[in-house]
């Protein structure tokens, strides 16, 4: 027994399982992470190595190298690149796509265990770290009101920080900006080298005084008492009586050579936002945590704090995620909806039997709870490409319940009684509506098994399409048939007559219209091939030269970043100065498109990296995309205007996600080569030859200004008979010339570091260094300028390398060009002008490169998806030849997207890619309806023509109804006004074009051809 005929003899059966799905689909709902985009673990692995107060060089030839030379021989390393920093080594590892990283972590620790010990003695420990999209902050807090940076730090860290982090689904909270107390421990030289004590003794005293430790146990009597010493310091007195050392055999404590003292903390930089003080706090959730939830409970949480707080102090937030997540979701949301009311509307414009509507329709919303309950199972978040994925099939969801129920509704015309006709309706074309859905999920496939970002993001689309399809496909040959059995009549609507005869009166022109050019095509049949594909093919190759191409488009974010850099070891009180005049001048500039601006200097940022004194970053944000009158980029543009006579290097780029995925210069070119010297000059030159290159922006190098530095050679031959080593040494200077955290002291629940340093005006020059004093192990003290030489000069900041070769990078962006017409004139000015010696390679990257990467594996997918369309329609026809007169309808496809695209300022870019290779599996179903139709008909001995003929008019009626339901079911996408919008905009508006222009050619071209090859080669008809 049939599929349909056992739907149709158990409607309870039928009902029962509809309701236990909406059930599941409801809880499952309600239980998904509801999240921006999906959480898109990149192939990349980095080993930070800490080595206190080395240079980048000595970084690069004692950390960095050992470090690659051990990771390099893990596998699937696509490639590796480093920096080499003051006191610092960051080695990353790329590896390719769909690499099991938890693997690969544990066979690069193995390999570190290796080489720990040809690591230098002092280097810290190799630290492995995995970076996954869920690892951002989801909301940034300030808090401004007073101009008290310590009392504002304090705030944060002992009554704000503490109390989110208690919030159910937060992670952690970090705090930037302020000012934190410490301790110092300001030493006098003079005093010290009097009682013949060295500086690092006191940071050995201080962290061994400062300790409570157990004892053990005594007993009396009937008792046992634990023993405990106690140490810890709980007042700066403590500190102050510390013994250090003995003179003459009387004690001398620290605070005879010291003051000590409560201080405001040097390291801890400049925030402001709007203009005032503040101190910024980065909120991070949980693993898995849904970040619109997690964020409701935070801001709940603030309105608590704020009741709290001094008069005058304000918490404001500065960007909260879930804010961008719930507007782009509902504008998805809205889409879905919108669509869904137009293609049931346009049901209703055919039908105009409102109970046949409604059984359609079912379709729609069946579907899409089940594939919420698919995404439960398949751990998917609820975001904007899931949702998007359904909103692009609400509808083709109907596609197989308006073919099915449309040859139903043929059967009852004719006399046939209700089990009937819903029984021979439903299986004379379920074959062909089987093959149309198949064809239409297999491009999904290929997409599942690309590599790459593109693959990373679009597989939730790929699910929730493919799902909702299937489960339309059950629904479209049991519950249709079901309901039509019982509810289908043939009856005439007397309310809707008038309309119905309305519109059926501009139908049956059109179709007259269709019959008479499609009579004239079959007796001139060369001709009319002739004219369609040599127009179409030049068309197609124009467009395709025409129109701009580029990898993901970027969103208009409503917020970017602006770097400022000044002369390096430029000093922080003019780096402040000259920055809040460019803090005013945007706040002019924008006006009430403004919504905030957070400027950072020397502090942690967003992504919890540091700053220093000579760099300020300030953070531009917007208001809502509904209330500015600007996008993004004309902002941007906007800013780089009033900032071009600024006398500091302004760099104004994209911040954050745009695009869904971590934005990155429009190009970068990449110099390889061990010679530094050499290499700024050839970077210089490649700056001044693409800066005069049209809609270039920003052209920087990552090679910063050498630092100045004094650098002191230590004469170890001297040294060693003196009893001191290199180690030694540092560490003194380091603690007496940088500062040193001897240990933490706590008080009344806070925690103060203790930093011993020479006072001031012992540190100002480089005599004071050379007139240190060491003590030697016998007690001597010795002239740091007997052992050392001093030689000045400059170094770098940072050496970067990649595959084991020096490297420098220049990045830029594009402003009003795409990246590929761009890059295609950028190559051909540097070749031409710039000299490349020996030795030197030059490579391109960024936002252009995965543009070619991208375009490279979606041709793939496309070619493997026509490959499995082939598949899917050969087995169904059980013919060799038939799937290729339907395969001329994939590249019309192909020229009607990219001319929609041109035709609405769209590019070619990955998003709409990703539409064409979707479309390749929508556009053949109209074909394979046609010669499913045609094949039938032959075998009642008529001829091609008036099969072809006879086809073309019957069927274009299902035809009409399944293209208008999709295109206006992808209209409100395509549209895309509200936010993240520019994500599938150019994906519905690919399909939609691609499919209005196919089908129109389809009902021409595909009878024209059959009738021509069933003319000239026997094509085997199935029978079965």
């Amino acid at each position: 027994m049939s599929l349909p005929k056992v739907s149709i003899e158990r409607p309870v059966t039928m009902v029962m399982g509809l309701i236990a799905i909406m059930i599941l689909g409801i809880v499952a709902l309600s239980r998904l992470p509801i999240d921006q985009l999906p959480n898109i673990e990149f192939p990349v692995l980095s080993v930070i190595t800490s080595y206190e107060g080395a240079s980048p060089q000595e970084v690069e030839k004692q950390v960095t190298r050992i470090i690659e030379a051990a990771v390099s021989g893990v596998n699937d390393i696509d490639h590796i690149e480093s920096t080499s920093a003051e006191g610092q080594s960051v080695v990353t590892v790329y590896f390719n796509w769909g690499t099991d990283l938890d693997a690969r972590a544990s066979d690069i620790r193995e390999k570190l265990d290796f080489v720990k010990k040809a690591l230098p003695q002092d280097a810290g420990t190799p630290s492995v770290f995995k970076f996954s999209s869920a690892m951002l902050p989801i909301m940034m807090v300030s808090i401004t009101g007073i101009d008290d940076q310590e009392a504002l730090y304090t705030i944060a860290d002992s009554q704000v920080k503490a109390r989110l982090e208690q919030v159910s689904g937060v992670a952690n909270v970090t705090v930037a900006g302020g000012v934190k107390k410490e301790v110092r421990v300001d030493v006098d030289r003079n005093r010290l080298q009097a009682y013949g004590i060295g500086i690092d003794t006191i940071t050995t005293l201080l962290m061994v005084e400062n300790q409570n430790q157990a004892g053990g146990y005594t007993y009396e009597g009937v008792y046992k008492y634990i023993l405990r010493t106690e140490g810890e310091f709980k007042s700066l007195e403590d500190i102050k009586n510390v013994i250090i050392g003995v003179k003459n055999g009387v004690p001398v404590r620290l605070k005879e050579v010291a003051n000590v003292y409560y201080a405001p903390s040097e390291s801890q930089g400049i925030v402001r936002v709007n203009g005032k003080p503040a101190v910024n706090l980065f909120i991070y959730k949980e693993a898995g945590r849904n970040t619109v939830q997690v964020a409701k409970n935070v801001n709940k949480k603030l309105k608590e704090i704020q009741e709290s707080l001094p008069p005058g102090v304000k918490l404001s937030v500065i960007f909260d995620n879930s804010k961008t997540i719930n507007n782009s979701i509902k504008n998805v949301r809205d889409s879905a909806l919108q669509g869904g009311i137009l293609a049931v509307l346009i049901l209703l414009l055919f039908l105009w039997n409102i109970r046949t509507v409604l059984i359609i329709a079912i379709s729609i919303p069946t579907s899409i709870i089940t594939t919420f309950v698919a995404m439960y199972f398949f751990n998917v978040t609820l975001n904007i490409v899931s949702l998007g994925g359904l909103a692009l099939g609400v509808g083709m969801m109907v596609d197989s319940s308006i073919v099915v129920l449309e040859n139903i509704f043929f059967y009852r015309q004719r006399g046939m009684g209700k089990y009937s006709a819903a029984v021979k309706g439903t299986e004379e074309v379920m074959l062909p509506v089987l093959a149309s859905t198949f064809t239409t999920v297999a491009v999904f496939l290929p997409i599942v098994f690309v590599q790459g970002f593109t693959a990373q993001i679009f597989r939730d689309l790929a699910l929730t399409v493919t799902i909702s399809l299937l489960s339309s496909l059950v629904i479209s040959i049991t519950v249709v048939p079901m309901l039509a059995s019982k509810l289908v009549h043939i009856e005439e609507n007397r309310l809707l007559k008038p309309l119905e005869d309305g519109f059926l009166k501009y139908w049956n022109r059109f179709v007259s219209f269709y019959q008479k050019w499609l009579g004239k095509a079959l007796r001139h049949k060369k001709k009319a091939l002739t004219l369609i594909f040599g127009s179409f093919l030049v068309v197609g190759i124009i467009a395709t030269i025409i129109i701009g191409k580029e990898g993901m488009p970027q969103s208009d974010e409503g917020q970017f970043n602006i770097s400022v850099n000044f002369p390096t070891g430029t000093r922080i009180e003019y780096t402040d100065r000259l920055t809040k005049e460019i803090e005013n001048r945007i706040i002019k500039a924008l006006g009430s498109d403004l919504d905030s601006v957070v400027t950072r200097i020397n502090s942690p940022g967003l992504f919890r990296s540091s700053g220093n004194e000579y760099t300020a970053s300030i953070r531009v944000g917007l208001v809502e995309k509904s209330k500015r009158k600007i996008p993004t980029f004309k902002a941007i543009e906007k800013v780089r205007t009033i900032l071009k006579d600024f006398p500091a290097k302004v760099n104004v780029n994209m911040w954050g996600f745009g695009g869904g995925g971590m934005t990155t210069s429009a190009l970068t070119i990449e110099v390889q080569g061990d010679d530094l010297e050499q290499s700024d000059k050839i970077v210089k030159k490649i700056i001044e030859v693409v800066s005069r290159i049209k809609g270039v922006r920003n052209p920087q190098s990552n090679r910063s200004d050498a630092l100045p530095e004094i650098v002191l050679r230590i004469n170890r031959e001297i040294a060693a008979k003196l009893g001191l080593n290199a180690y030694n040494l540092s560490q003194v200077i380091k603690t007496a010339f940088g500062g040193k955290t001897a240990t933490q002291m706590r008080v009344e629940g806070d925690q103060f570091d203790i930093v011993v340093q020479l006072k001031e005006e012992n540190r100002m020059s480089i005599e004071d260094v050379l007139n240190m004093q060491i003590p030697s192990p016998v007690g001597k003290l010795i002239p740091l300028s007997s052992i050392v030489n001093e030689v000045k000069g400059t170094g770098p900041i940072a050496i970067y390398r990649k595959n084991n070769r020096r490297m420098v990078t220049i990045s830029l962006d594009s402003y009003g060009r795409t990246p590929d017409v761009l890059t295609r004139e950028i190559k051909a000015a540097i070749k031409k002008e710039v000299f490349i010696p020996k030795g030197f390679t030059i490579e391109y990257g960024g936002s252009y490169k995965d543009m070619q990467e991208s375009f490279q594996q979606l041709s793939l997918a496309l070619l493997l998806a026509v490959i499995l369309i082939y598949a899917i329609m050969a087995s169904q026809f059980e013919s060799y030849i038939a799937p290729f007169v339907i395969m001329f309808t994939v590249p019309f496809g192909y020229v009607g997207s990219v001319l929609f695209l041109l035709l609405f300022g769209k590019t070619l870019s990955t998003v709409s890619f990703i539409g064409v290779v979707i479309l390749a599996g929508i556009v053949v179903n109209n074909g394979i309806i046609l010669i499913s139709f045609m094949n039938d008909m032959l075998k009642e001995g008529k001829e091609p023509d008036e099969v072809a003929m006879e086809a073309g008019v019957r069927r274009i009626r299902p035809i009409a109804m399944t293209v208008l339901t999709t295109i206006l079911g992808l209209i409100p996408m395509a549209i895309g006004l509200g936010e993240g919008a520019e994500l599938y905009s150019p994906l519905a508006l690919s399909i939609l074009g691609g499919l209005l222009i196919s089908t129109l050619i389809t009902l021409v071209a595909i009878p024209v051809i059959y009738s021509a090859l069933r003319k000239r080669i026997p094509i085997k008809i199935h029978t079965d």
